[in-house]
Formats: C-alpha cells, structure tokens, sequence
C-alpha cells in the first residue's frame, strides 16, 4: 500500500502485464476518468437521482476495480448499495471521501509523472 492511495498492486500488475509506464497511464486515464463520473455522481446525490447515482457509483466501481484502486472501489460499491436498498440514504460523505482519494491518487501521479 502507498501512503497515500491503496493500491492492489498484484491486480494492476496483471492487467499491465508488469509493465511500469502502461500502468501508470492506466491509473492516469483512470483518474481523468474517474473525475468526470465522480462529478457526475454529486450532482445525482443532490439531485437525488437515486438511479443515476446507482449507475455512476457502479461503473466508479468497474473502473477502479479492474486498476485496483481499492478505496474508490470500497466506497463506490458502498454508494451503489445504498442507492438501490436504501434511497434516502445520505451518500453525500461517502462521495467527499471518494473525491478526497482520487485527490490522493492524482497526487500520486503528479510524484511519478
């Protein structure tokens, strides 16, 4: 684990084939990626959007998982649960942390970039 972003290294070693510079543009795509579902994602919580932040929170999850970033991975699982068996659930917290590790993530990046 990174002191600043938990990674399974194991699972992005894999899907790099070990591969140093590819994973670091797969985490950098991820990132940029990730931002953009994230914001997508805040405003369906103040919307209360509860089908939209189902499907946001699920395809952060799929994204993150697949590079192994285990917190964002945690957390969207934990928003998309939330939305489909408890839709007045507050989630708001759980996208700040969720925002506060890809800030992690990207400051990872920007020390290896």
């Amino acid at each position: 684990m990174n002191d600043l972003i938990d990674i399974d290294w194991e699972q992005l070693h894999q899907v790099s084939e070990d591969d140093p510079e590819f994973e670091l543009e797969l985490l950098n795509m991820l990132a940029e990626d990730v931002k953009v579902h994230i914001t997508d994602l805040r405003q369906a919580v103040i919307d209360r959007d509860v089908v939209a932040i189902a499907h946001e929170a699920h395809y952060i999850k799929g994204a993150s998982a697949n590079v192994g970033i285990v917190s964002i991975t945690a957390l969207a699982k934990q928003i998309e649960q939330l939305a489909k068996e408890q839709p007045t659930a507050n989630t708001a917290p759980l996208v700040e942390q969720m925002e506060i590790d890809l800030g992690r993530l990207e400051t990872y990046l920007a020390s290896k970039n």
